[in-house]
């Protein structure tokens, strides 16, 4: 028989098993193709919330980021600001820069950063259904509501 903390370390290997796994299986469904490449620096993110969950291990969740968009090499984007989703475990790093992003279509209007993006090489047929987005606010909610309530339970300013 197991003890109390065996069996908790049981639980939370499991957990971050299927976080892992979540985080990649949306990652891997709309990872074959992009609609979008851009180079732009990161003006802010913020994790969002996720619920019950105050004492387990979570290795990768939805965040939301808004970019400065510099310069647009392919797609339909415009240059200026642009708010779009990523999964990812923490901050990526501000200082770098602009980076060169592929952002891929999601059903909430919006766009997914394609976290691997430099391994995608084709773009999205004009026709393709865009991919599910990496979070999406309850009824009644936008996803400004949830930054909102990321930078509240964080404790961030940005």
């Amino acid at each position: 028989m197991l003890t109390k903390t065996a069996q908790r370390l049981v639980f939370l290997s499991a957990l971050a098993a299927i976080s892992a796994w979540s985080a990649t299986s949306a990652i891997a469904q709309d990872a074959d193709c992009y609609d979008a490449e851009v180079s732009a620096r990161i003006v802010s993110q913020t994790p969002t919330v996720m619920g019950h969950c105050d004492d387990c291990i979570i290795i990768s969740w939805p965040w939301i980021i808004d970019l400065d968009v510099r310069r647009i090499h392919s797609g339909d984007v415009q240059r200026g600001r642009l708010t779009v989703l990523t999964v990812q475990h923490t901050d990526f790093r501000r200082d770098l820069g602009a980076h060169r992003w592929k952002l891929r279509r999601n059903d909430q209007g919006g766009f997914n950063l394609l976290r691997n993006g430099e391994n995608i090489t084709a773009r999205c047929a004009n026709d393709a259904a865009p991919a599910l987005a990496y979070i999406t606010p309850s009824d009644g909610q936008t996803l400004e509501d949830l930054r909102r309530e990321g930078r509240a339970h964080y404790d961030r300013d940005n």
